[in-house]
């Protein structure tokens, strides 16, 4: 079975990727964490990024969701809903940055 393509992504998950990828962090897109999906999976911070968008999902869901993730054992869940580069750069960075 082949990976996800550029196509299946959004903008801004396409954007996200980019920043990931300069920033040298090895993540996986798309992956399954028991039940649920997460947008990007970073194995070595055991951590997820959801890309919200600029209007974000939908908050009960969001919480339903990363509650599952966490409890599978995942120790950080991160959204970001920038929608442009350099702000989704520096959303990730304050992230990165509460990391111990």
């Amino acid at each position: 079975m082949m990976g996800p393509k550029a196509k299946d992504f959004t903008p801004q998950e396409l954007l996200i990727m980019g920043v990931l990828d300069v920033i040298g962090l090895r993540y996986a897109p798309q992956y399954t964490i028991g039940t649920r999906w997460a947008d990007f999976y970073i194995a070595e911070l055991n951590a997820v990024i959801e890309a919200d968008g600029a209007y974000g999902h939908l908050r009960k869901a969001d919480q339903k969701r990363d509650a599952e993730i966490l409890s599978a054992g995942v120790e950080h869940v991160f959204h970001v809903n920038a929608t442009t580069r350099p702000k989704i750069e520096a959303q990730i960075w304050e992230f990165l940055n509460t990391l111990d």
